[in-house]
């Protein structure tokens, strides 16, 4: 039986993914968002929806909005040359605000240009909280009571607060502010290279480059840098064509601590940021010499896009990894990036976050114990860092570090068969 009370720290896809669930078990969720904004910024950057996503929507959703667009093909181009493979590969494309926001239409009943009229609360749900601008500083457990106390600041007056309840999830992302203050040992580290990211509509682009990139996951491998794109709703949820669209992500070698990475990741007022430059604060001349260098050496849709995107942003490929999925007896969670962060290649964050989703409430129907829950997302995470670490690197043409993750990957999975013989 799910917890008749849940705070949930931290109001992104992740914790939304958790606090729609429990809210139609009928649970009391409390949201506690760092971010003051009522409308995030999403960047309208792409993700991909993977299986238990969509079973979650299916299940739950009651606004019936479209959340993504579905693609049949995965395809590659080399350099100039524009398709050397190509490949059936069904899979579903979504923007992050599109998904946010109709999770956020379900959950408290947001209104926004997705979802202009969100559905009532049915009669057999909990009662939600959604609160913005709360930074959480500290937590605590009473062991005798089972309760878990939640400390926090208005991030705008300073005003401190305090919440309790049976059960908290931490869905607070990749920097988790939780996993620091239950010192969660942790493994973070830069990947080596970053991610320029942008998004086009249809509209500022020729028919056959809509064409071109239409219908498929895109990759564009350049020799020790490559792309990937494809087609994503808008953040007001248009899927139609004409109105969508194109998602492009731009995996570029740039060391850590290099005057390149100080260029790049200084903005147009001077300001250096310590992981995302975001749209609208790239410095220009910056981005005008990243097109100069290389626009030469794309294929001419994949030039057309990028030299067409309005505002393009930048960010650092992070991977961060904690062994520890849970604490105080089970009674706080870390799920999603606040638990595992994987580099960006498979667009797989709000899968995970789904299928953590998806094992909380098995252990709460008696499914599963809390610990086959631990073990089953320290499995899925570690599987994941490798797949996404070779498939970046094989974009990249690091075949070395490809090979070597290839055998990590394939030693613990042979573990864990094993383990499974012996048990």
């Amino acid at each position: 039986m799910a917890p008749q009370k849940v705070i949930i720290i931290g109001g992104s896809v992740a914790g939304l993914l958790q606090g729609l669930q429990l809210k139609r078990q009928g649970s009391h969720v409390v949201v506690l968002e760092q971010d003051p904004s009522k409308d995030r910024a999403s960047h309208e950057s792409g993700v991909s929806i993977g299986k238990t996503v969509v079973s979650i929507l299916d299940k739950y959703d009651a606004t019936g909005r479209p959340a993504a667009i579905p693609a049949e093909y995965m395809s590659a181009a080399w350099r100039r040359r524009l398709r050397v493979a190509n490949t059936t590969w069904h899979h579903n494309m979504s923007n992050w605000g599109t998904l946010y926001l109709i999770l956020r239409a379900n959950f408290d009943g947001l209104k926004s240009g997705c979802v202009p009229n969100p559905p009532e609360p049915k009669p057999t749900d909990g009662k939600v909280e959604y609160h913005s601008g709360k930074q959480v500083y500290g937590v605590s457990y009473d062991k005798d009571k089972g309760i878990v106390t939640v400390s926090y600041a208005d991030v705008t007056t300073g005003e401190k607060d305090s919440v309790s309840a049976e059960m908290v999830i931490a869905a607070d992302g990749v920097h988790s502010t939780v996993r620091k203050l239950m010192q969660a040992p942790t493994r973070k580290e830069y990947s080596g290279y970053i991610g320029w990211r942008g998004t086009v509509p249809e509209r500022l682009l020729s028919k056959s480059t809509i064409e071109y990139f239409s219908n498929r996951l895109n990759f564009s491998l350049l020799g020790g840098h490559y792309f990937i794109s494809y087609l994503i709703p808008t953040e007001a949820g248009h899927v139609e064509p004409g109105k969508r669209l194109i998602n492009w992500v731009w995996y570029y070698v740039v060391p850590d601590g290099s005057p390149e990475m100080e260029a790049i990741f200084t903005d147009v007022d001077g300001k250096v940021h310590p992981n995302t430059v975001p749209q609208g604060l790239v410095n220009p001349n910056v981005w005008k010499a990243q097109l100069a260098r290389w626009s030469s050496t794309m294929t001419a849709p994949l030039a057309e896009l990028v030299s067409n995107t309005p505002k393009p942003f930048v960010t650092k490929v992070i991977e961060a990894q904690t062994t520890t999925a849970s604490f105080y007896d089970g009674r706080l969670v870390l799920v999603g990036d606040a638990f595992t962060g994987f580099r960006s290649h498979l667009g797989w964050a709000s899968e995970q976050a789904a299928r953590h989703a998806v094992s909380l409430d098995k252990v709460w129907r008696g499914e599963i114990t809390m610990k086959q829950r631990d073990e089953e997302a320290i499995l899925y995470a570690q599987r994941f860092i490798y797949l996404n670490r070779m498939m970046g690197f094989s974009g990249l043409g690091w075949m070395l570090s490809f090979l070597r993750n290839a055998l990590g990957y394939v030693w613990v999975m042979f573990r864990h068969y094993i383990g499974v013989l012996l048990a």
